[in-house]
């Protein structure tokens, strides 16, 4: 370990079979990208972490980790001897992972101009943002941790009866249970829960031999997918109503509402008694009252007194009507910005309620209403920025504290299908999950938990599914560094499985080889491969296991995070491939 200033130990070009990985940030995730580059068994791989201040929170696991170098300083401007001394010229890969948007597009910036070449991956929230810096920055890839982690909650969240999709080369994919899909239909089994794996739970990835529970299949048959394209839709419909019923009792008073249904039922008196006392038929009836109530009644002194009493009596109920129907409009234009975020006492059935609206909570928000899912928010600050977003999306977003009972009963908990408790600090996810538990026992619960340990233990002891977003996010940045393209993210249990893209290397030992090669059960299965480059390139899926590949060949993967890490390493650079 060296301090700035320090010559980076073993600096090497670009030609040999060395790799050096530079990562700029001292939280969660670069600690997770660490442990997710060293999973990868790369031989000679050098990992240097660039911290602004040493006694951060994880700066004393990220120093021992083995193999890893750690460089202090890069909070000026003008430092750039700190990403010298890190070994950024002639780096694999420079990793920019600060919490702050500015911060990595500023560092990005300096280490373009040390080594212009260089290959980088930026986090940045604004995704927005990301795709228009490209301009500037062309070697950089640029991700977002709360989008890449928002699905594996969503997925959690609303369970396998709305399966997760995944889009490839024009096709669609989905993951699902064994018996919902055809076996023409079937790409690869993902877990088998009868089978029980190194680390506990479903082996990932069993043999085709093997029976598995979950799968990988396609998705073009539209008879077998119909919970997929039509409960989407009766889920927006009925979203729809309620939006309608909660936006109605969100614009009246409850003195308003009153007085409008006495009028109401006023006027249909009056209907009724034209109907009946005066010897009209209804649709005369209904035709009369209308008028009168408008002020259009035409005075008949011929007519019988019955019929000049309920005249009379519809032309004033008409009159109070009109000074109503004003303040419902000036009401209604009043609290238009309050509507969607108070308006929680309307009953929901079936939704999921997301306790934070932090970067990962507003992307979970967005994501369940686009895929057509009810959602209620609750948010403790009304200045958070997620509020504005679960207002563009309409969802409705109740203000308070989600430990008490108070609040997740406004959110509806008692008849949710599943609570999210996303909010950056740990003991308040537990406590808002366990209070949510208390009033139903069966509402389907995801956490966010920074912390393994605690993690494993609540979901062992309350049935819970817990979820770090820096688990989630770190081997997608790790497969960046290394050229590589995730796909999707598919949660297992607690585990990962990643699809992927990835592109033999000029230099991979693998040229010449058949597709078999790189398979390793419980590890690895190559789905797919791309033949040819650009929009020319032909999937081939299954591939053929004695096809050779070549140089160019994009293979489609699903792995767990080590099994990415050979993959890639296997295509990448020089390393035999001991079959």
């Amino acid at each position: 370990m060296t301090s700035a200033g320090a010559a980076p130990s073993g600096a090497r070009g670009r030609g040999t079979r060395s790799e050096r990985f530079v990562i700029c940030g001292d939280n969660l995730l670069t600690l997770r990208i660490v442990e997710a580059l060293r999973r990868q068994r790369g031989h000679g791989t050098e990992i240097v972490v660039v911290v602004a201040d040493r006694t951060g929170r994880y700066v004393a696991r990220i120093e021992a980790a083995p193999g890893v170098r750690v460089v202090e300083g890069g909070r000026s401007d003008d430092d750039d001897g700190t990403f010298l001394a890190a070994g950024v010229l002639g780096a694999t890969a420079v990793a920019l992972v600060d919490r702050e948007d500015v911060t990595n597009i500023h560092r990005a910036l300096r280490v373009q101009e040390i080594d212009p070449s260089v290959r980088l991956v930026v986090r940045l929230f604004n995704t927005g943002l990301g795709a228009r810096i490209e301009g500037i920055l062309p070697t950089a890839t640029v991700l977002s941790v709360s989008e890449t982690a928002a699905p594996s909650f969503v997925a959690q969240a609303i369970g396998r009866n709305t399966r997760q999709h995944v889009r490839l080369a024009g096709r669609t994919f989905v993951v699902a249970g064994r018996r919902e899909v055809r076996e023409a239909a079937l790409v690869c089994g993902l877990a088998a829960n009868s089978q029980t794996g190194a680390r506990g739970g479903p082996r990932l990835l069993p043999d085709d031999s093997d029976p598995a529970d979950f799968v990988l299949a396609r998705a073009e048959s539209r008879a077998r997918v119909t919970d997929q394209l039509s409960r989407p839709r009766t889920e927006r419909l009925r979203n729809a109503v309620e939006r309608s019923v909660v936006l109605v009792r969100g614009s009246l008073t409850r003195r308003l509402a009153r007085a409008t249904l006495a009028l109401v039922g006023l006027f249909v008196a009056g209907t009724m008694a034209f109907a009946t006392v005066g010897g009209y038929s209804l649709g005369d009836a209904v035709y009369l009252a209308v008028l009168d109530s408008a002020g259009a009644a035409q005075p008949d002194t011929g007519a019988s007194v019955a019929v000049r009493v309920i005249q009379a009596f519809v032309t004033v109920v008409g009159i109070a009507i009109i000074p109503l129907v004003t303040a419902v409009v000036v009401e209604s234009a009043v609290s238009a910005r309050t509507v969607d975020r108070t308006a929680r006492r309307a009953p929901r059935r079936d939704h999921v309620v997301v306790v934070g609206l932090g970067n990962v909570g507003q992307r979970i928000v967005t994501t369940l209403r686009e895929r057509g899912v009810p959602v209620v928010a609750v948010e403790r600050d009304e200045d958070t920025a997620g509020v504005g977003a679960a207002a563009r999306a309409r969802v409705p977003v109740v203000f308070g504290d989600a430990t008490r009972e108070r609040v997740l009963r406004e959110a509806g908990v008692e008849n949710a299908r599943a609570l999210v408790a996303v909010t950056s600090d740990d003991a308040t996810n537990l406590q808002a999950a366990l209070t949510a538990r208390s009033v139903q026992r069966a509402v389907r619960v995801v956490l966010r938990l920074r912390d393994d340990d605690l993690a494993g233990r609540v979901e062992r002891s309350m049935n819970a599914i817990s979820r770090s977003v820096s688990y989630v996010a770190a081997p997608v940045f790790a497969a960046a560094l290394r050229d590589g393209q995730v796909l999707a993210t598919i949660p297992v249990g607690r585990r990962i499985l990643l699809m992927a893209e990835v592109a033999v290397g000029r230099a991979s030992l693998v040229t010449g080889l058949p597709v078999s090669v790189l398979a390793e059960p419980g590890e690895v299965r190559v789905v797919g491969v791309f033949r040819g480059a650009g929009p020319d390139a032909v999937l081939e899926m299954p591939p053929r296991p004695r096809r050779a590949l070549k140089v160019g060949d994009r293979l489609v993967v699903v792995a767990t995070r080590g099994g990415l890490g050979t993959v890639l390493e296997r295509c990448d650079s020089r390393t035999a491939v001991g079959r």
